[in-house]
């Protein structure tokens, strides 16, 4: 159950590679207000920017320039819940939807799904409804934990 049983924040960009910076920005705001680290704030500030790399990418690869992300986070007890939501359709050749598997070559979506997994507690990768991707992490925090981590 979220704090307020609603999205904490709701935030829709371009998928150009110069708002990825935004999103990071606003995703250390709403870190703010968990008691974590520096170190799990930047892990998760990171990660979502692999995620939104992905949705760029793929724009890009698709010229579709009017493509959106739509990055929605929520503060749940004793964890932060981020979704990144594009709106890019997902290339047939990319393989299942929701498939955590890392391609043998090591591409670059393999490495984002490789590293977002390193960098935070859970990791989902599905179709959105309107046939775009949506990226789920999550990051837990112990209540009382020190700031130095």
């Amino acid at each position: 159950m979220s704090l307020n049983d609603a999205p904490v924040m709701e935030l829709r960009v371009p998928a150009l590679a110069e708002y990825v910076s935004v999103v990071r920005l606003a995703v250390l705001g709403l870190c703010g207000r968990l008691p974590l680290s520096y170190n799990e704030v930047e892990d998760l500030r990171l990660a979502v920017g692999e995620a939104c790399a992905s949705s760029v990418q793929r724009a890009e690869k698709a010229g579709r320039a009017a493509s959106r992300i739509t990055v929605t986070g929520e503060l749940e007890e004793g964890r932060i819940v981020l979704t990144i939501c594009d709106d890019v359709p997902i290339p047939p050749e990319a393989g299942p939807s929701g498939s955590l598997d890392i391609d043998p070559d090591f591409d670059d979506e393999s490495f984002r799904i490789s590293l977002m997994q390193l960098l935070v507690d859970e990791v989902g990768i599905g179709e959105a409804a309107g046939g775009g991707q949506v990226v789920r992490l999550v990051k837990n925090c112990e209540q009382g934990r020190d700031a130095a981590g």
